[in-house]
């Protein structure tokens, strides 16, 4: 793996995005700080503090499918392993926990490009605060568990997890990812609503192609990553 670190930078995704053609396969872009990062559908991730951990992956010719939550899979066991919590895996590609509600620690955006994939990574690692308008939904594994991690180690110990996922997913499919997620899935069997109310039902699980289920009426459909968007829960915690 060839490692570029930036100290601050607009977007590791970005970045990969305008040298791709000059970079190998397994290439990981890390910056200490962004002032473009974001999520899916062009949200913004706040990334400007440098106690965050900010990278993103290139990768050739893979094909693996769905790719972000067995990413989300390798980042739940980094999380679990280096902090000894559980944390939340939400479909299709945030990981939480849970302090008085759910909180956000962790974000995945991948984005394809031909034959490539771009697998970008935000860790909110040690930071102390952060801006009144997002506190109320974000919080750092330091923040959470007292620990700091150091940002180099907590690295070795993703890619560690994130290649044997890999290896295992090409031998093995996705189905032993599929009984991680259906047991750490943040909202399961609880009612939640989304698209603005346009979907709502209870959260039963992820199907066979890393679908979520919901039911609704006492029928269960499955919906793509691509049909659901800013999904929450209706009941309290």
């Amino acid at each position: 793996m060839k490692l570029i670190w930036f100290d601050s930078i607009d977007s590791t995704q970005d970045y990969i995005k305008s040298h791709i053609n000059g970079l190998s396969d397994d290439t990981c872009v890390v910056a200490n700080s962004q002032y473009k990062g974001r999520g899916r559908y062009g949200h913004v991730w706040y990334s400007s503090l440098k106690d965050g951990l900010y990278f993103s992956i290139l990768k050739k010719d893979i094909h693996i499918e769905p790719l972000s939550l067995v990413v989300g899979v390798s980042l739940f066991k980094t999380i679990k392993h280096l902090y000894a919590i559980i944390p939340f895996i939400k479909w299709p590609n945030d990981i939480y926990v849970f302090l008085e509600k759910p909180k956000k620690v962790a974000g995945i955006l991948v984005e394809k490009i031909r034959e490539n994939v771009i697998i970008g990574i935000g860790v909110n690692l040690n930071q102390e605060d952060f801006p009144q308008d997002i506190s109320d939904r974000a919080i750092s594994l330091k923040l959470f568990t007292g620990k700091h991690i150091s940002k180099q180690r907590f690295l070795t110990t993703f890619f560690d997890f994130f290649y044997d996922d890999i290896d295992y997913f090409k031998s093995n499919g996705f189905e032993a990812f599929r009984h991680i997620i259906d047991d750490n899935l943040l909202y399961k069997d609880k009612y939640i609503s989304a698209n603005g109310g346009r979907v709502q039902g209870v959260l039963r699980g992820v199907d066979e192609y890393g679908n979520i289920l919901v039911e609704k009426d006492g029928n269960i459909f499955s919906l793509n990553a691509g049909e659901i968007e800013s999904m929450i829960s209706k009941e309290m915690w």
